[in-house]
């Protein structure tokens, strides 16, 4: 799921308690000016008390003003996120804006997934062992297919009033 950060978001602290609880899906804190708002649907990791016994990482799905809500869909729940453990926290925790361990796991799995990234090729020179759903790029033919079923499905026929493949991938 795409997420949202901000830069410029400062530490901030609880202005009440938060429960050790899933129920507890509303976090209060000071001056939260600067942080993600959660707008078009893209969450973001929070940490409290980064450092000590009571470290808890949570998904927000929103930021209004100065309180927070923990992201909480079906079975889903926000708190203990990113291998921490639901803990109490009292007012006056700091609070701060984080990029996490599953952040960059996402990343790193995206990055290092090859069906996931167009291959560039020529007609004579396809990869050697493909694999489901990889995708490439003719660049002698300007040809787009796919490797579905085990066999080279093209995507495109040609450049003549249709897309330039060229430009789908930035090249």
């Amino acid at each position: 799921m795409r997420r949202s950060y901000e830069g410029a978001a400062p530490a901030a602290q609880l202005t009440t308690d938060l429960a050790s609880s899933t129920a507890a899906l509303t976090i209060f804190c000071t001056d939260l000016t600067n942080w993600p708002t959660g707008v078009n649907g893209k969450p973001f990791f929070i940490v409290i008390n980064r450092g000590k016994v009571n470290e808890e990482k949570i998904l927000c799905t929103s930021r209004t003003g100065d309180v927070l809500t923990v992201y909480d869909v079906g079975l889903d729940n926000g708190r203990a996120a990113d291998d921490t453990s639901i803990a109490a926290h009292v007012a006056n925790s700091v609070v701060e804006h984080i990029f996490t361990a599953t952040d960059a796991d996402e990343a790193n799995l995206h990055v290092n997934t090859t069906t996931l990234h167009w291959t560039i090729c020529t007609s004579t020179t396809h990869p050697a062992s493909p694999v489901a759903n990889e995708v490439i790029l003719e660049t002698d033919t300007l040809r787009v297919k796919a490797y579905i079923g085990g066999d080279w499905v093209e995507i495109t026929s040609d450049n003549e009033g249709g897309i330039n493949p060229l430009l789908l991938i930035g090249a």
